[in-house]
């Protein structure tokens, strides 16, 4: 598919009445794609200015609902998975450290993981293998994440002519950046197993 293709497909999905659904959508699939999510809210935020708030919402809403599919992956599919994953794809020393910092600081780990950008499906199955409480789980991510959104959304909300004259300009830079962070992200996480 053409960037310029891209462009016109993802402007039209945004600019349609059904876009808080597919913001909805694409931050409900967050546990199970590799999606730039600030950059698509920022995207849908541009393309509606009026729906911004709207869209914070849903994007935290949704966002929260993936992440504790992810808890529960974890939380229920470990015991099974666990002993192919440990030492076979990370080290039993370094889940043994990451086990100890959950523990140690599981709410403000929630907290800032799900305000930084962390991949969701490490924070959330992790969260869910560690067997923090789903209630308090839920509760600091949808917090961190309506935070984390709200300064996205505002942020286009108050300097979105600009920066939508800029994306215009510049979308298919933009796309091969976010694709090589992807790409840099997966890398990372694949080192870190080792």
């Amino acid at each position: 598919m053409k960037m310029s293709t891209l462009y016109t497909w993802a402007t039209d999905k945004a600019n349609s009445s059904k876009a808080p659904y597919w913001v909805g959508l694409i931050f409900c699939l967050e546990i199970a794609l590799f999606l730039p999510l600030d950059a698509i809210l920022m995207f849908f935020c541009l393309q509606n200015r009026k729906n911004t708030f709207l869209y914070i919402g849903i994007a935290a809403f949704a966002s929260t609902l993936s992440g504790l599919i992810g808890y529960f992956l974890g939380h229920f599919v470990w015991d099974f998975v666990g002993p192919y994953i440990v030492p076979h794809l990370i080290s039993t020393a370094s889940f043994a450290k990451v086990s100890s910092h959950f523990q140690q600081y599981e709410n403000w780990a929630v907290f800032f993981g799900s305000l930084l950008p962390f991949p969701l499906k490490v924070l959330s199955i992790g969260a869910g293998v560690f067997q923090l409480g789903p209630l308090t789980f839920a509760l600091w991510m949808a917090a961190a994440r309506l935070v984390r959104f709200s300064l996205v959304g505002g942020a286009m909300f108050l300097w979105g002519e600009k920066v939508k004259n800029f994306i215009d300009r510049h979308f298919h830079r933009i796309v091969l950046v976010i694709g090589a962070k992807v790409i840099m992200a997966l890398v990372f996480l694949w080192i870190l197993a080792r």
